[in-house]
């Protein structure tokens, strides 16, 4: 019995070995015969291939280490002048590769006549490789990127799964022998020694959606200023679509290291603004929680003044808004009413209501290099800063993730649905979220995003289906100049949400007219791509 054992466990290792070597993903083209091998040989390093493990999106798409290229590798003695000329034609660029009497090239384009001229003048040897970053690479941000030197994760999803994406090795390897001479038909493998040949398979997948993720770059982009897209699918609080700009080429980070155009921020999780008029969603959700009534009227004649400072109400006018609703003002965006709500709410309430909706802490569990926002102390509130508060200016910054959030416990009836951005299966996927505040307040602010976008400050943007949401002016400065960021946040469809968004304009001025459109079109998208379960149009 121990014998057959054996056997079977021999012919498993031969299986296996066989498969391995079936799925090697890298092989030699042009060489029919194999070499006659030496017994010693040495490995030749190949830097730049891709050795990690593929990041998938929510359809098991690949987002990377799914693009090819080819290596060219010539000796050095037979590198000349008309090796080069074929190089340049092909657009081949030097990868790192040491001092070892080699020279090793990439392109991701190959022309045959040129390469067969290369195998048979120079004896050169080329080869399909696997490319960590595509030409036009989508989700750069989310995703990050790897550190050059040694392929590990440094940023983003890179970084946060690194252990999982990190193969045994993070170097390629090819054989030659004693002489130096590459050994056709043994292709490159990945190894941890130098006796060791292996390939191991690994992966995360997200919650990422390819076609949405190019859609929303692209939206993003049609905007020509700098800003930030985030959508969430409402009733999980999976992150299927983020994006930033400006954006960047992550096979080439080392020319943005010393770069001041910040390409390497992500917005949506690095970004720190004022929050301007989107903050009053929190002080709307403070004001019902204390037992407000959406009927209750504040009086605006264009400006309120507290201790000698006056407040200007930027929607109301010369004359202001008169006598209005806090239905009204909110769909209005009232400054005077909502400084008024303010000083009546207090700070304390205001504060501990923005804590709870995520201010202070990072929205995604072990993502890296994510901001927290920041508020202002109890202290910091008083006397006339109630007004930089309840408008959200002054201290108060906030994340487009974190606006992002704050809408969707709104869209979720109250309950935080905890963002994520890794697929979880059904058994480890939470059903329901944290309750932050009353079912009962969630469907009144609901109902006041909707009419912000019927007779509010988003009246004019248009979709195919019903919106929600608020828009948002913050005043701030921009390298050392005053300048205006434009916001919004909301969901749709308004009466049963499916995706929550938030969208940030750098100096964008106001928001209904930067991030509003840019809301509306990826809204549309939505409708048109996947439609609504629940789709009401106007």
């Amino acid at each position: 019995m121990k014998k057959r054992l054996l056997a079977v466990t021999g012919i498993l290792g031969v299986l296996l070995a066989a498969l391995i070597g079936r799925l090697a993903y890298i092989q030699i083209i042009g060489h029919d015969d194999l070499a006659k091998t030496a017994s010693a040989q040495q490995l030749i390093a190949l830097e730049g291939a891709n050795t990690r493990g593929l990041i998938y999106d929510r359809n098991n798409t690949p987002l990377v280490g799914n693009n090819r290229e080819y290596i060219f590798i010539i000796r050095e003695k037979d590198f000349d002048g008309e090796v080069m000329n074929a190089l340049n034609a092909m657009e081949a660029r030097e990868i790192k590769n040491g001092d070892n009497g080699y020279k090793v090239f990439a392109s991701r384009e190959y022309d045959k006549e040129l390469g067969e001229r290369l195998i048979r003048n120079s004896n050169a040897y080329i080869m399909e490789a696997g490319r960590r970053y595509g030409q036009d690479q989508k989700a750069v941000h989310i995703l990050g990127y790897v550190n050059p030197q040694d392929a590990s994760g440094a940023a983003g999803i890179e970084l946060m799964c690194d252990e999982t994406l990190s193969l045994l090795n993070k170097r390629i390897f090819t054989t030659a022998d004693v002489k130096g001479n590459l050994i056709p038909g043994r292709g490159l493998v990945i190894s941890t020694a130098m006796e060791t040949d292996s390939y191991v398979k690994s992966g995360v997948v997200t919650t990422l959606e390819t076609g949405l993720q190019g859609a929303v770059e692209d939206i993003l982009a049609s905007a020509g200023k700098n800003g930030a897209i985030v959508v969430l699918k409402s009733d999980t609080g999976e992150i299927m679509a983020s994006a930033s700009t400006p954006g960047f080429d992550p096979s080439k980070i080392s020319e943005y290291m010393k770069s001041s155009q910040d390409e390497l921020v992500n917005k949506v999780t690095q970004g720190e603004y004022p929050p301007g008029s989107v903050f009053k969603i929190i002080v709307a959700a403070a004001a019902l929680e204390q037992g407000i009534k959406p009927e209750q009227t504040f009086t605006c004649a264009g400006h309120v003044t507290i201790n000698g400072q006056k407040v200007n109400c930027k929607t109301g006018g010369e004359t202001g808004h008169g006598t209005i609703t806090f239905r009204d003002a909110f769909a209005q965006s009232c400054n005077s009413a909502f400084i008024q709500m303010g000083q009546q709410v207090g700070a304390a309430a205001i504060l501990d209501m923005a804590k709870k909706m995520g201010w202070g802490k990072e929205v995604l569990e072990g993502y890296p290099g994510e901001k927290t926002g920041s508020l202002m102390t109890l202290e910091q509130s008083g006397g006339a800063a109630i007004a930089n508060l309840a408008i959200g200016q002054g201290e108060t910054l906030m994340t487009p993730l974190q606006a992002a959030k704050m809408a969707n416990i709104i869209a979720a009836d109250g309950q935080d649905k905890r963002i994520h951005v890794l697929l979880e299966t059904a058994g480890e996927a939470e059903t329901e979220g944290r309750q932050v505040i009353s079912p009962e307040t969630a469907k009144t602010i609901q109902a006041m995003m909707r009419e912000t976008m019927v007779s509010g400050s988003g009246k004019n943007l248009e979709a195919d289906v019903s919106m929600a949401g608020k828009t948002g002016s913050a005043e701030s400065y921009l390298g050392g100049r005053e300048t205006v960021h434009g916001w919004m946040t909301g969901f749709a469809p308004a009466e049963d949400p499916e995706y929550t968004i938030a969208v940030f304009v750098e100096a964008g001025e106001t928001g209904s007219q930067s991030a509003g459109p840019l809301f509306a079109q990826v809204v549309q998208y939505l409708r048109d791509s996947k439609g609504f379960e629940q789709a009401v149009n106007f």
